[in-house]
């Protein structure tokens, strides 16, 4: 089949959010310019969720965390973070800077063991709800070690993105909700009888929401020679379909924007493949943290 007519489904691509964070990077002259290796310290994108198994366990134990959130959403989602601005938004262009930025992404120092975390979740609370083990889940295997949350570190080969680490997580049975892209800025310098070097400032994308939050450093409250971080947030209104709405529009008007394209799936799997290997052979422990915590100590 002809690849424009191939549609590889990924409900977080939907357009809204694409467009949120393309227009965070592009379309201002606030962070474009800042928007690099000189400036940024790290980006952080967390997929935390407070569910459980929910019944899935026949699926969830033969792919784990890893394969069924980082491999896929997640670097989708650091692609659109790293890439260059497209010369057209159309499906030829975006794409192919998609793809350039994950031929460019590899584990952080080539050291999946290093580099990797996984940890599955015990008996625990959750809310108001109790939740077993996950190795006594309807449907899990133990033997298997699935992991229920895992974290993996990678980096941009880019001039752009050269030092910068980026940190992608996913977990079930977490405490708190997240769906972020952090972006944590390198600190301003001291500034002579300020009370000490500023914070470093962060900008935060939420996947779900849309909302855009800026944490920046300036003079505190009631006291001008002491200096605090502040909240500046953007609530967005949600778009007028739902992430699955979105990509399945694109199917009905034959418009490829945004489906997986066939080498973008691949690089993905050449990504996280040195990973799965390392966890196979055992050589990451396989942690385990409380259900309604916020994972293993020292994440």
């Amino acid at each position: 089949m002809p690849e424009e007519q191939v549609y590889r489904i990924d409900h977080f691509l939907g357009m809204s959010m694409v467009l949120n964070i393309l227009g965070v990077r592009f379309a201002n002259q606030f962070f474009e310019p800042v928007w690099h290796s000189g400036t940024v310290d790290r980006v952080e994108i967390v997929y935390d969720e407070t569910l459980g198994l929910e019944g899935r366990g026949g699926y969830y134990d033969k792919a784990g965390a890893l394969v069924d959130m980082i491999q896929s959403h997640l670097l989708q989602v650091l692609a659109l973070v790293a890439m260059e601005q497209p010369p057209k938004l159309n499906e030829v262009e975006l794409r192919s800077n998609i793809a350039q930025v994950l031929r460019s992404t590899q584990v952080w120092n080539g050291d999946p063991v290093a580099a990797s975390h996984r940890a599955r979740y015990s008996a625990g609370k959750v809310g108001d709800r109790e939740l077993p083990s996950y190795a006594d889940e309807k449907g899990v295997d133990p033997k298997l070690q699935t992991e229920t949350l895992a974290q993996v570190t990678f980096e941009v080969a880019t001039a752009r993105w050269h030092g910068v680490p980026f940190v992608l997580r996913s977990g079930k049975a977490i405490g708190k909700y997240t769906t972020e892209v952090r972006v944590h800025m390198v600190p301003a310098p001291e500034i002579p009888d300020f009370g000490g070097a500023p914070a470093a400032d962060r900008v935060v994308l939420d996947l779900k929401t849309g909302e855009v939050e800026f944490r920046v450093t300036m003079n505190g409250s009631g006291d001008p020679f002491k200096l605090e971080q502040s909240t500046l947030s953007v609530k967005k209104e949600p778009g007028e379909l739902l992430p699955y709405g979105q990509v399945l529009r694109g199917i009905l008007e034959g418009n490829p924007l945004l489906s997986v394209r066939g080498d973008i799936a691949e690089e993905c799997w050449r990504i996280v493949d040195p990973v799965l290997a390392a966890w196979r052979e055992d050589k990451v422990p396989l942690e385990e943290y409380p259900a309604g915590s916020s994972g293993p100590e020292g994440w």
